[in-house]
């Protein structure tokens, strides 16, 4: 068996059919799909069971509500394929784009094969959409190479596959106390034992953008609270694990900048009090990346107009000024609201 497919299912009874019937449809059938019921309330394990009653190829875990890495972590356990992958329940894929990414695979000795992933509104059983003919580029690199640049889509899980082997023999797993980015620590993970990653421009991946989604100043103030906290201990335990396994690789700081200017961000956006803010950058000073340094900036990148740029650099002078910053951005954001009200 060359690949596994982890598909976590939470309250997913309407888009479940149209994932799995995208991944046995696939013109490579030598799989095995594995659905991680994760305590689902509506009829959504049922289903499950009703689906791998059609298919000999699925196996369906049952398990109390544990959230997404728990139930990622249950799928890994019982692979049995040379490479994994994961596919949310509410998404799907494309035709024939699997054989195609297990050929690269196979032909590179690949521990990593990425591919491309396209936002749509709606899981769409009647996509018909192949990608026989696609011609694919290919880019050749390595977990190290990776690490030393910053592309945020490097650190998505569910637009590749994975050797197992890779991740068993370093005992890799996704974070189960995290709420936020544990795709990104895993990634992270996995990068600092991979030789050889194969970067596709393959569009098999179909993500379905929730209409009712919500940024994060819009939740509740206790739940922006858990996922700033979130953010921060994923990015700790990810920079930490990637500096005592590849000290020499990086750029390694210069990416923990990028990433907590990010967390900082969020917890202005979740509009913590001035003091509750002030002790979060207190966290960020001990771990040794507060004040930031401007040299993060380039890190993400030159591609920036001069009205982005000059707006990083404005992001940073005030998360290191932070009673300016907090005045500013609350008047900014009081100014906004009375406008449109």
């Amino acid at each position: 068996m060359k690949l596994s497919i982890i598909i976590p299912v939470y309250n997913v009874e309407q888009y479940l059919q149209c994932c799995v019937q995208s991944v046995i449809t696939q013109t490579y059938q030598n799989l095995q799909v594995i659905l991680v019921n994760d305590g689902s309330t509506d009829s959504s394990g049922i289903l499950c069971d009703q689906l791998a009653q059609q298919d000999s190829r699925i196996q369906v875990v049952h398990k109390e509500n544990g959230g997404l890495s728990d139930a990622r972590n249950a799928g890994i356990d019982i692979a049995k394929g040379k490479y994994i992958s994961f596919i949310d329940a509410d998404d799907y894929i494309v035709g024939d784009g699997l054989e195609k990414i297990i050929n690269i695979a196979e032909e590179y000795k690949a521990d990593v094969v990425k591919f491309k992933n396209i936002g749509v509104t709606e899981c769409d059983d009647q996509d018909k959409s192949s990608v026989a003919n696609f011609p694919i580029n290919i880019v050749k690199t390595t977990g190290d190479g990776v690490l030393n640049r910053y592309d945020i889509s490097d650190y998505i899980v569910w637009d590749g596959i994975y050797r197992r082997s890779l991740i068993l023999d370093h005992n890799i797993r996704f974070m189960t106390d995290l709420c936020l980015r544990e795709d990104d620590t895993f990634m992270g993970m996995l990068y600092c034992h991979a030789n050889i990653v194969i970067a596709t421009d393959l569009p098999l991946y179909r993500y379905v953008s929730a209409s009712n989604f919500s940024s994060t100043h819009n939740q509740p103030v206790e739940k922006q609270r858990r996922l700033i906290y979130s953010n921060l201990n994923a990015m700790r335990y990810r920079c930490h694990y990637v500096a005592k396994h590849k000290p020499n690789v990086m750029n390694l700081e210069r990416l923990k900048y990028m990433r907590w200017v990010c967390s900082i961000s969020s917890a202005i956006s979740a509009q913590l009090t001035l003091r509750e803010y002030l002790i979060l950058l207190d966290e960020f000073r001990k771990e040794g990346v507060y004040p930031l340094e401007y040299a993060w900036i380039k890190v993400a990148g030159w591609n920036y107009s001069w009205k982005i740029y000059l707006k990083r650099v404005l992001q940073t002078f005030l998360i290191n000024h932070p009673r300016i910053g907090y005045v500013l951005v609350r008047f900014y954001r009081k100014f906004r609201y009375n406008n449109k009200s």
